[in-house]
Parts: structure tokens; C-alpha cells; sequence
């Protein structure tokens, strides 16, 4: 027996009820925004997580990535889980575990995942935001002193909304690896920031980046999210 789950970005996703239990049932999309990344990607990387308790189990993949089947969570995280303590510090504790994934995946390149964002904008035919076009080149020169400032990377979600947090607050997992790539650890926490209305003092305290660093990074996430609602309206 089937039903819905959601529609996603370019997935679908339904509740598979099974002589072994609930399981969910991943129906793959053909568009992806992330230049450079596949399907097979992103089960390895969800596969490994998985293994370390980061992601709900996977437990089949076709072989033409078209469709998988998880172990389904139950979900149930408070109403507003950014104004839980517990649930902060345990979404804090799985991007740290994230991070220290070993796992053969590909590295985003943040300088291509933009223009690629710009392309789809100017291929809309409609004239750019234009406070968005003036933040194009001092982006460009952020991203440019982030990658050049030794900030550590690893395997990054780079999507930690808190859609894609599911359980209760003693026990979250990640969903929704899609993005997923070595990148720069900082933007992670930027984007869990950000999303959940967390006190950069509270990150900070936790990952030892510096301030400013921290600052930027979130400036620049911001941007990346405008340019995504841009390109996707």
C-alpha cells in the first residue's frame, strides 16, 4: 500500500507499507541544480550515512538510480524544533558527524553552482533583481577570501532546512542528500543558522570559526538562497 510523502524539488517520495514494515519509496527526478552532481552521488554519500546513523538506512537502489527505498523515521520533532534545545544541539552534533564522513564523493564548486544560477535567471528573459546583480561581484570576492582562508572542509549537506531534520528530539537524522558534496564545512552552519534562527554565538561556541568568517559565510548563503528563489520562480 502506497501514500503520498511529498513532492520535493525534482523527487517523490510515498510511504510503502510492507510485510516488513513502513518503508519509504523514492521516485528520482530528472532536474538537479547542482552542476556536476548525479544520482550516484548521492546514494553513496546517503549510503554512508546511513551506515553511521546520520541518515535513515537505505536499503535499495535500482541500478538506473530511478528510484531507492529507505527505512522510513517516524517524525516526531516538536512543532518549532529551533526553539528546542536538544534538537539545536543534536542538529549541530550530525553536520559535525557529517563533516567527518569518509566517503568518495564530488567536491562543489561554489563559483559554478552560482553561474549556474545566473544562467537560469538570464535565461528567463526578464530583467535581474537588481539589488541581486549588485551583489554579484562582492559574492564573488567573499566566496573567493572564504576558500582562501583555510576553512575546513568535508562531506557537506549544504540543505540542513528544517525539512530535511526528521525524529524527535533525542534521536534526528538528515534526509534529502541532494546536494550533498565536499565543500566548506562553514557553509553548513551557515545555512543551519540561518534556518533555524540559531545565535551565532551558539555555532561559534561549538566550531571555533572565526567571526567574521562566520559572517560572511552566512551573507553568502543568503545570496545563494535569493538566487535559487530567482532562478526557480
Amino acid at each position: 500500500m502506497l501514500s503520498t510523502l511529498d513532492g520535493g524539488r525534482s523527487n517523490r517520495s510515498f510511504l510503502l507499507h510492507s510485510d516488513i514494515g513502513r518503508l519509504v519509496l523514492r521516485i528520482n527526478g530528472t532536474a538537479s541544480l547542482l552542476p556536476g552532481a548525479g544520482r550516484a552521488n548521492e546514494t553513496a554519500i546517503w549510503q554512508a550515512a546511513g551506515n553511521r546513523g546520520i541518515a535513515p538506512p537505505l536499503l535499495f537502489v535500482d541500478r538506473q538510480n530511478q528510484f531507492l527505498v529507505s527505512t522510513y523515521i517516524d517524525n516526531k520533532l516538536p512543532e518549532n524544533p529551533q526553539h528546542n534545545t536538544a534538537c539545536v544541539e543534536h542538529a549541530i552534533e550530525l553536520l559535525q558527524a557529517c563533516h567527518q564522513l569518509d566517503v568518495t564523493a564530488s567536491t562543489i564548486d561554489y563559483f559554478k553552482h552560482i553561474e549556474h544560477y545566473w544562467q537560469l535567471i538570464e535565461a528567463g528573459n526578464r530583467p535581474p533583481n537588481p539589488v541581486l546583480n549588485n551583489q554579484r561581484k562582492p559574492m564573488h570576492s567573499l566566496l573567493e577570501s572564504l576558500i582562501s582562508s583555510n576553512t575546513p572542509t568535508g562531506l557537506c549537506h549544504h540543505d540542513p532546512v528544517i525539512e530535511n531534520f526528521v525524529g524527535s528530539p533525542d534521536r534526528l537524522y538528515l534526509i534529502d542528500w541532494e546536494y550533498a558534496a565536499i565543500g566548506l564545512q562553514i557553509m553548513d552552519y551557515a545555512a543551519l543558522a540561518t534556518e533555524w534562527e540559531i545565535d551565532d554565538s551558539t555555532v561559534l561556541e561549538r566550531t571555533k570559526f572565526k567571526p567574521e568568517s562566520f559572517t560572511g559565510a552566512k551573507a553568502l548563503y543568503e545570496y545563494l538562497c535569493t538566487l535559487w528563489e530567482e532562478a526557480t520562480t
